[in-house]
């Protein structure tokens, strides 16, 4: 185990040191390959989970109290989600603002926008894509613990048998 992460520290330096040296040896490359999409795969599920859980609670919650017009307009107190990540998703151009909708209107009857006392809805024409994105979870934190340990082993095992398969690649191109 100790040689798998000084192998993986030489990778890593190899790519960050002084001299960059991706081509010249395929087993440091199709490591860093490896590493990349292990990486890649994390970010993902991180990525996946943060709109199922943190962004998907205040789109379940409009859903089942039928804040679907201006007319029945919710806060994000009347909700619960007073989330500081709900509210940074929820700045104009937010990926969540392309399924919520938010309107407020001041004394002069003048829509404006104000995240902190607005009131938010989902129209009809976003609801499809509301519940798609945005719907409970299927999977637990468990079962997601469980692929990225299994990614991982997959990621270790592809490191060690990748020297040996170019080894024998290369045995094969001097036996012609």
């Amino acid at each position: 185990m100790a040689e798998f992460f000084q192998t993986l520290w030489q990778d890593f330096l190899s790519v960050f040191g002084e001299k960059v040296q991706l081509g010249t040896n395929s087993v440091t490359t199709l490591n860093i390959i490896v590493w990349s999409l292990f990486i890649g795969f994390i970010i993902a599920i991180g990525i996946t989970l943060y709109n199922k859980i943190v962004l998907g609670k205040l789109v379940r919650t409009l859903i089942e109290k039928d804040a679907t017009s201006p007319e029945r307009a919710l806060t994000l107190g009347d909700v619960g989600a007073a989330n500081p990540l709900i509210k940074l998703a929820l700045r104009r151009g937010g990926s969540l603002r392309r399924v919520v909708r938010i309107i407020e209107e001041n004394a002069e009857g003048d829509a404006k926008e104000d995240i902190e006392t607005g009131k938010f809805y989902i129209p009809d024409e976003c609801m499809h894509r509301a519940k798609t994105v945005y719907d409970k979870p299927e999977t637990s934190v468990f079962s997601v613990l469980l692929a990225i340990i299994a990614f991982l082993i997959l990621a270790m095992v592809a490191f060690i048998a990748i020297p040996d398969i170019v080894q024998l690649i290369a045995n094969i191109g001097d036996l012609k």
